[in-house]
């Protein structure tokens, strides 16, 4: 089991790297890949992390999921990246998994990946989702091979409801358990 998060400069730090941890903690190979042309990025706090591969570096044959978390990167770059696109439209055809959090969902939103099915956002990005299902009480919605979460603040929900779907809810339970998160 392997996948890809998609990272930007100013991506949300909280949305990415604690669901990086998550999944490693659940024995999850997870890449952080570029979507830029560097691997040095900056998040949305101004921290630098340097992403291990660059976009054009790796195959997405080789790879199970996908993760895009949200923050000011979905705006300044995954909205208009044909990158990402790419890699949306890839996981998508091929019926893996999805998941994005926060201002990220607009972005399965743009290509109409959302229409007719639930999902949740950050509250004011429902612009990018006119067919899709609202479900504005829930922190995290999981929709077939979609996983949409609404915020840094359930970024612990998404990365357990991550782990359950690619393995298993008693391993899902033993991770967070582990970080005393519940």
């Amino acid at each position: 089991m392997k996948g890809i998060i998609l990272l930007a400069n100013h991506f949300e730090d909280v949305e990415a790297l604690i669901t990086i941890d998550i999944l490693r903690r659940a024995n999850i190979t997870i890449d952080l890949v570029s979507v830029v042309e560097k691997l040095e990025l900056n998040t949305q706090s101004n921290i630098t992390i340097k992403a291990e591969k660059l976009y054009e570096d790796i195959s997405l044959n080789d790879y199970d999921f996908l993760i895009i978390p949200g923050g000011k990167a979905v705006f300044e770059t995954h909205l208009d990246s044909h990158k990402t696109k790419e890699a949306v439209d890839y996981f998508y055809s091929k019926n893996k998994l999805i998941a994005s959090i926060c201002a990220a969902p607009g972005v399965l939103g743009k290509y109409g990946y959302l229409d007719n099915i639930e999902y949740v956002c950050f509250p004011s990005c429902e612009e990018f989702m006119p067919k899709g299902i609202l479900m504005k009480e829930k922190r995290v919605v999981v929709s077939n091979n979609i996983i949409t979460s609404k915020a840094a603040g359930t970024t612990f929900d998404f990365a357990y409801e991550i782990v359950k779907y690619l393995t298993s809810e008693e391993n899902a339970n033993k991770v967070i358990n582990s970080v005393y998160y519940r």
